[in-house]
């Protein structure tokens, strides 16, 4: 099984028996699943069988908001990590000047506000639950918006005010 199979797999645990079948296109199934779980069966079939075809157009009409952010993403993921026809992405759907940072940027940010942060030193924060959750992940990176990026800014430069006012007494 492919790993963005899996991925809808642990969001569907139900179709798993339909991808160990491989069942994605049987209409017998497909006519007893709601519209978001079928559309995730048939693009999980079209991932464990690229010959297969895929209709976009399933993503259109059956999908919104976060459904169709998460169709995306695995689409992405499949061509840049299942199939590595994407060996060096440049694309992005986060452009230079959104209003979301990388970690880097984040960093980059931190430090411009006079904390001393690089990518690894907010990367370990991150891992131990320091650092807020991403407000957007696209491909397995994350991003974070301005808001969240300021906020935590903000906090971090009266937290260290108070570890000095503290270290003064």
């Amino acid at each position: 099984m492919k790993h963005t199979t899996k991925k809808i797999v642990d969001v569907f645990p139900d179709l798993r028996m339909h991808f160990d079948k491989r069942s994605y296109n049987d209409d017998a199934v497909l006519s007893t699943l709601e519209p978001v779980k079928r559309t995730f069966l048939q693009l999980g079939g079209f991932f464990e069988q690229p010959e297969e075809e895929f209709n976009l157009a399933l993503l259109y009409k059956h999908l919104d908001n976060d459904w169709l952010e998460f169709a995306l993403e695995l689409i992405t993921e499949y061509f840049r990590k299942d199939t590595y026809l994407i060996q060096k992405p440049t694309y992005s759907l986060i452009r230079e000047g959104s209003h979301y940072k990388s970690m880097s940027q984040f960093a980059d940010y931190l430090s411009e506000q006079g904390l001393r942060y690089d990518r690894q030193k907010l990367n370990l924060y991150f891992e131990r639950g320091k650092v807020p959750h991403p407000d957007l992940v696209v491909g397995g990176v994350k991003y974070w918006s301005d808001e969240t990026v300021q906020t935590y800014a903000e906090q971090e430069i009266n937290r260290m005010g108070s570890i000095q006012q503290e270290a003064k007494k």
